[in-house]
């Protein structure tokens, strides 16, 4: 999670049940950041920074964006559990966006795969990550 540029919270975690395709895991992940925004932005609010736009959640699986995005899709997803469907209701009342990235440049990708050393220098550039002097 972002606030402007600043990173404020990730989390890497391993999935509690066994999802039948990468759509179903994508979207259970998503479920999950969709809590953490909601909770985030209720969060702002009481601190007098009420959000006026919709949050972006960046997701990579295009097939998992369309399923939180379009209700017609709900026929092929019967497998996935009703609490993952709060993505839609969240979308629908304006709360989150679903705008699509690219996994060349998906920043969660450093926490969960392996990579050549130039992909990871590149991903911590875009993480803002700064190693500091010991002496500090």
């Amino acid at each position: 999670m972002f606030l402007g540029d600043a990173l404020v919270s990730w989390k890497c975690k391993k999935q509690e049940s066994v999802s039948k395709s990468s759509t179903e895991a994508e979207h259970r992940s998503m479920s999950a950041a969709c809590s953490e925004i909601i909770w985030l932005r209720g969060l702002l609010s009481e601190l007098g920074y009420s959000q006026t736009q919709p949050t972006p959640l960046h997701a990579d699986n295009t097939s998992a964006i369309q399923i939180a995005a379009n209700p017609v899709y709900h026929e092929r997803t019967k497998h996935i559990e009703v609490d993952c469907h709060s993505i839609r209701e969240a979308y629908d009342r304006k709360i989150i966006t679903l705008p699509h990235v690219s996994t060349s440049v998906q920043l969660a990708e450093i926490l969960t795969k392996s990579m050549t050393r130039q992909r990871h220098n590149f991903l911590i550039s875009k993480l803002i990550v700064v190693d500091l002097p010991a002496s500090i």
